[in-house]
């Protein structure tokens, strides 16, 4: 048996993890993907992603997105033959050890719904549940006609120069702290894969949305309005702008993800044309 740690992926390593998740997800009957964009983590340099291996054979990976040193979002997979063995719980201990180095304490254990193996495992491994995240694809064919109005705000997409907007805007709408979101507007703007947008209404900057993009399509994240202007529709305009520019990009594939608690956005989702796809569970654990 061979631990491997890696805070970067090579292309070789990426196809491994990807066999090795269609085979479990076929055996599951599952569809969320695990997550291996590491250009978030709040420091490059941390190990994210393990993975362990019978002589050359990848039988199970833990991966880690650790965008603030608050908690660490932990998904993963194990080969059906492999399971019950205590490979996850290994893995799962090299990333405890790892992620206390860099002084985070919480892990959040991501599981789709569906898996009951998933949560017999988290249950050996004590994570008590959290929330519920719905995760909804757009299509585009159900969206009425008439929600197609001339939008009263503009998208603008940020420069370097603008990071303390998107800082202070991140504080306002999220509650994050100045140093998790500089963090983690700083690694967008380093990354390839990440566009930003700033909603603007007369000149003010008044909303915030992230987009990440991946090869089965676009990810919508970080979305949100300014508090003194929520409730007067500006989520609507900014959402339809985010779209049409996904659209006139050839995105095929858009998906939000949405806390179940947060009713008004699931409904402003549902509204412009998304259906849920999946519901992912989220259980914590405090680690030493």
């Amino acid at each position: 048996m061979i631990i491997k740690e890696y805070s970067k992926l090579s292309a070789q390593v990426i196809e491994e993890i990807l066999k090795l998740e269609s085979a479990c997800k076929k055996q599951d009957k599952l569809t969320s993907n695990i997550f291996l964009d590491n250009s978030l983590n709040f420091n490059p340099n941390i190990n994210s992603t393990f993975l362990l291996y019978e002589d050359t054979i990848l039988i199970s990976v833990l991966t880690m997105f650790v965008p603030t040193q608050n908690e660490a979002e932990i998904s993963g997979f194990t080969l059906f033959k492999y399971r019950r063995m205590g490979f996850f719980k290994k893995l799962f201990k090299a990333a405890c050890s790892e992620l206390t180095k860099y002084g985070v304490h919480e892990v959040l254990f991501v599981c789709e719904k569906q898996s009951v193996q998933g949560r017999a495992v988290i249950k050996k491994l004590e994570g008590d549940y959290d929330f519920t995240e719905y995760s909804l694809k757009y299509n585009r064919a159900i969206v009425s006609n008439s929600d197609h109005e001339l939008s009263r705000i503009k998208l603008h997409k940020p420069n370097i120069q603008e990071v303390e907007i998107l800082v202070t805007l991140m504080q306002q709408i999220f509650n994050d702290s100045y140093k998790d979101a500089k963090c983690m507007v700083k690694n967008a703007f380093e990354s390839k894969f990440r566009d930003q947008y700033l909603a603007v209404l007369d000149e003010e900057f008044i909303g915030v949305c992230g987009v990440s993009f991946e090869s089965d399509g676009a990810y919508i994240f970080g979305f949100g309005i300014e508090p003194k202007y929520q409730g007067k529709g500006f989520g609507k305009d900014m959402l339809k702008l985010v779209l049409d520019d996904l659209i006139k990009k050839n995105v095929d594939v858009i998906m939000i993800d949405v806390n179940s608690t947060n009713e008004r956005a699931y409904n402003l989702y549902k509204k412009y044309g998304f259906t849920v796809q999946t519901a992912i569970e989220y259980y914590r654990k405090e680690i030493k």
